[in-house]
């Protein structure tokens, strides 16, 4: 596998003015693409501590209460009616495997599950690149919010660099660089191995994307963006994260990002940025904001943001790669 190339923040002043915003109601959550080759799927409401609106400027995607369809019947049989949307299955124990030297990765699936082979993601633990671990709280409630939705998540470590957390921004000396190109490099080698040894765990090769909240979804986005076409994960999901622009060359995978417009660790306007990068790059770009919040939602998801995530990774992985 190639190397993940050396991180380097390319243009640390790149973001613009802050848009206005559209905000919902509390209980409804509105998922829409802006400018996107294919459309998101629609999120059934749930109830939410807080307002989420899609992108500025997007149309609304139609709610819906209702389960989502059925996937076309294939091979692996995962085509029951609200699969990958709604919950359906019980997550089994986790179990924990190493997925490359002193790397660890925590596998959440769904049990009793008549599926022969289902869609995998890797997941990303946040901590300024220093801190966090592949089972915190956080990693644990999506590991099993996606299990029982019918994935197979693994909860990844990655090499961590040590003295205080830091953000893309931040990283502006060899050392912090390093330290970046390492966890995109480790995220990429989890997304290779689960295609390879995950077909254990059901997974289905042609079927797996990548997320994170903070600094895991700035590997995430990394990893999606930078792999060469043959290896790129389907689709991306970044919870309070930011790109560099040098990342992104043609054909960029789908990414959904979810950020609080009040986040004072990561600034919202990277996202904002990251759907405008994306977009005129010819990709498939989502922002959902959450009114009020700030980077807390990187902890424990509220199922709003559960529901959105699932609902990207069914459109953009499980439905189809891409």
């Amino acid at each position: 596998m190639p190397s993940a190339p050396m991180f380097a923040r390319t243009d640390p002043a790149r973001r613009g003015p802050r848009p206005s915003l559209r905000v919902v109601p509390a209980a409804l959550l509105m998922v829409a693409a802006t400018a996107c080759s294919s459309p998101a799927p629609a999120v059934p409401p749930s109830p939410a501590p807080a307002s989420l609106a899609s992108t500025p400027g997007s149309p609304p995607a139609a709610s819906s209460a209702a389960a989502p369809a059925a996937l076309p019947a294939g091979p692996c049989g995962d085509d029951q009616p609200g699969r990958y949307g709604s919950e359906l299955f019980t997550p089994q124990p986790v179990h924990t495997v190493p997925f490359s030297a002193d790397l660890l990765a925590d596998i959440y699936s769904p049990a009793g599950d008549p599926a022969t082979c289902r869609a995998g993601v890797v997941w990303v633990h946040g901590g300024g690149f220093t801190q966090g671990t592949r089972n915190g709280d956080a990693e644990h409630a999506w590991g099993n919010a996606m299990a029982a939705r019918g994935y197979v998540l693994a909860s990844i470590d990655y090499r961590l660099g040590t003295g205080a957390p830091f953000s893309l921004d931040q990283a502006t000396d060899t050392q912090s660089q390093a330290i970046v190109t390492a966890a995109v490099s480790d995220g990429q080698t989890a997304v290779n191995w689960l295609r390879g040894a995950g077909t254990a765990y059901g997974v289905d090769p042609q079927r797996v994307a990548i997320g994170g909240t903070s600094a895991g979804a700035m590997s995430a986005l990394g990893v999606g963006l930078t792999a060469p076409e043959q290896d790129r994960a389907c689709a991306v999901v970044s919870v309070s994260g930011d790109l560099d622009p040098a990342w992104i060359g043609t054909r960029p995978p789908p990414v959904l990002f979810i950020h609080g417009n009040a986040d004072d660790v990561v600034p919202y306007d990277s996202s904002v940025t990251g759907v405008d990068l994306l977009t005129a790059a010819g990709g498939t770009a989502t922002l959902v904001t959450i009114d009020g919040a700030g980077h807390e939602i990187t902890g424990v998801p509220t199922p709003d943001m559960v529901q959105a995530a699932a609902g990207w990774f069914r459109a953009h992985a499980a439905a189809t790669c891409g």
